[in-house]
């Protein structure tokens, strides 16, 4: 259907919504027969020009709908939006929004708030004169603004009761004609109420009428922290259910007139502001304080604009009257200091200079910046005090190594003077070359208590006390080591299974297995999955009971199998030198006694030389041994120790959250950027 095929004129477009739009509910008639009519167009192939696509059903104003944004503001406007992406834990989303929009058009709506203290009925008898046509009779828009807050107040019911209710947690004034009482009222989340006032549609300005909460007693410091974000984005409650159960809505504005009543309510403000420490300095400039106070004649109050309502009404009400009393409404309306008021409203809604953008968003797209700005710093040093609270101290950390240095010094000297009286010990005398051939069963003993009485006994029991001054300090002495063992695939251990095991000891097989992760392996070509064990973190006071119970085992086995051969081959070697003496003695002449005496004693001698040299080599090799992996344990559980002192007291930040900070600092200094090569212009 073509558009131009229906011209509607102003004179008969209410009588079209009457005949298209109004029915009768209870009418069923229309109901019934307008589906089925435009069910049947659908449905007839021939009639095509009664079909819409899913585009032409789109709203224009849908949600998704990317408005066209003017070139100049693209890049501001692209920043911005990065900006919401990246910062959007340190910017107020709801006032980003509004300076988004305020770049999507060269003209702009400014919103102002105008907010009363606690209640809104003086806020809105100042918007009522700010907004009033002193040429033109009373609006209803006048009655219904002053009048709804009263009846909210009082209770009392009239013909506009739902409209006094929803006015009465707030109400956005904008420019356009009221509209037929007939039509039924658009759910928004905020009434608006459409005032024809040409100072709104002079400044192309939207006036919020709402009210901020005063601290109660003793609660002037905490309430001094949100009045920045309640004065300049304040919440609404929007009703959700018949049980009255509220959801606030943010209504961010571009400048707020907190007006209060007598000098009571001026004081408790003026002392709010003055605590509030406001991120950006635009944000302290964009709130002003009004006080209403009758029969005063200073209006020159500095910051705070000082008006009269009552001698401003009736001025006001003089001038309808009659238009001759203009030279008394000039005088009252003079004397009551409205004029400073309104020229503080048009002044916070002028118009952008030509190429520029327009001020009260420059203003606000300033303070988000700095307010992000500042906001990242204070993420930055709280970050850094955290990271610096879990490090090790300065004093802690000279503590633990001053211990540490004492535990090497020590561990050395023990591992030193140890060993020494070890080898010059009574048991291990027991094991002299000559006193293997009835010693040989008792090396493994012998070895045993030597290593286990004279390797660093009293290093172990440090490593286990210099481990608990770990853990007090909040370092964990455990160091992680890959498991050694095998891979094992699960699956086909469990086909290869042939007996079915009783539940319980199943399960308790489960429970003592290590835990096991899967791991990619390729040994024959192909990959595999496969259960390799999970690494798990090692304790250091385990590692000289680990250190030494691994090399006792090694030399009880070395020395044992070594004192074995060594008799072995001793007896071996003086066997054959007795044979050859006896052959030597019956082959020889009479008088052959010496010659086969000196063979057998010449193979004894060399046998048990041998003897001698092989088990010194073997013993010189265990102490050799002993003493390289005293050193070599020490030193390693000297440098593992400084290894953690040192992590632990240096300040490392996480490097997920440093990363998401610079992209934020990034993004809002490419904004600033931005904002500045406007401002040039």
């Amino acid at each position: 259907m073509k558009r131009a095929s229906i011209p509607l004129s102003a004179r008969n477009f209410d009588a079209f919504l009457g005949d298209s739009f109004f029915f009768c509910p209870s009418c069923t008639t229309w109901r019934t027969s307008k589906p089925l009519r435009i069910r049947r167009a659908a449905n007839t192939s021939t009639n095509t020009g009664t079909r819409r696509s899913a585009s032409n059903l789109t709203s224009s104003t849908a949600v998704n709908a990317r408005k066209p944004i003017p070139p100049r503001y693209k890049p501001l406007y692209d920043a911005l939006v990065d900006v919401q992406k990246r910062a959007s834990a340190q910017v107020n989303l709801s006032r980003l929004q509004l300076a988004l929009q305020g770049l999507e058009s060269d003209t702009p709506v400014t919103r102002v708030a105008v907010l009363g203290l606690n209640v809104q009925d003086t806020a809105r008898r100042l918007v009522r004169l700010l907004l009033a046509d002193a040429l033109e009779e009373e609006g209803g828009w006048e009655q219904e603004l002053v009048q709804s807050q009263l009846q909210s107040q009082s209770g009392s019911g009239s013909q506009h009761g739902h409209d006094s209710e929803d006015y009465s947690r707030g109400v956005i004034i904008r420019y356009g004609h009221p509209r037929n009482s007939n039509l039924p009222r658009p759910k928004t989340s905020v009434p608006v109420m459409y005032v024809p006032s040409t100072v709104l549609e002079r400044n192309n300005i939207e006036i919020l009428v709402s009210s901020i909460s005063s601290p109660r007693t003793g609660e002037l410091l905490q309430a001094a922290k949100t009045v920045a974000s309640d004065a300049l984005s304040p919440s609404i409650g929007t009703p959700t259910a018949a049980t009255g159960r509220q959801v606030t809505i943010a209504q961010p504005v571009h400048s707020t007139l907190v007006v209060t009543r007598g000098l009571d309510e001026l004081m408790l403000a003026a002392e709010l502001l003055a605590s509030t420490t406001f991120t950006a300095p635009e944000d302290r400039k964009s709130v002003r304080l009004v006080v209403n106070l009758e029969d005063t004649k200073d209006k020159s109050a500095g910051q705070v604009f000082v008006v009269d309502a009552r001698k401003a009404e009736e001025g006001l009400a003089a001038i309808r009257r009659s238009i001759g009393e203009a030279t008394d409404y000039e005088h009252k309306w003079v004397d009551s200091g409205m004029p400073t008021v309104s020229s503080w409203l048009t002044l916070a809604s002028t118009a952008r200079s030509e190429g520029q953008i327009p001020p009260p968003v420059q203003r606000l797209i300033s303070s988000l910046l700095t307010a992000a700005t500042t906001n990242l710093q204070a993420q930055a040093a709280l970050e850094a005090r955290s990271s610096a609270a879990g490090a090790l101290s300065p004093a802690s950390r000279a503590n633990l190594e001053s211990a540490l240095e004492e535990f090497s010094r020590n561990a050395h000297q023990e591992l030193q003077s140890g060993l020494a009286s070890a080898w010059s010990s009574r048991n291990w005398q027991k094991l002299a070359w000559y006193k293997l051939f009835w010693r040989v069963d008792d090396v493994g003993l012998i070895i045993t208590d030597l290593v286990t009485n004279a390797w660093l006994p009293r290093t172990e029991r440090a490593v286990y006390e210099l481990s608990g001054r770990l853990s007090q300090a909040g370092i964990s002495p455990v160091e992680e080591q890959p498991a050694q063992p095998s891979l094992t695939t699960s699956e086909p251990a469990m086909h290869n299974k042939k007996e079915v095991e009783p539940v319980l000891q199943a399960q308790s097989d489960i429970a003592t297995e290590p835990p096991v992760q899967p791991v990619l392996v390729n040994t024959t070509g192909r990959t595999e999955v496969k259960m390799a064990p999970i690494p798990q973190p090692i304790p250091l006071s385990s590692s000289i009971s680990r250190t030494r119970s691994a090399h006792m085992e090694r030399a009880i086995a070395e020395l044992t199998s070594t004192a074995q051969q060594i008799v072995l081959k001793t007896a071996s070697l003086a066997g054959l030198s007795g044979g050859l003496s006896v052959l030597t003695y019956l082959s020889l002449t009479t008088g052959s006694m010496y010659e086969a005496g000196t063979i057998a004693a010449l193979g004894v001698t060399y046998a048990l030389w041998r003897m001698q040299g092989d088990w010194q080599k073997a013993t010189k090799w265990l102490e050799e041994t002993l003493y390289e992996e005293g050193r070599t344990v020490i030193k390693g559980l000297v440098r593992r120790m400084r290894e953690l002192i040192e992590t632990s007291s240096r300040v490392v930040e996480d490097e997920v959250e440093v990363q998401s900070r610079r992209q934020a600092e990034d993004a809002v200094m490419r904004a600033k950027e931005e904002l500045r090569r406007l401002q040039q212009k």
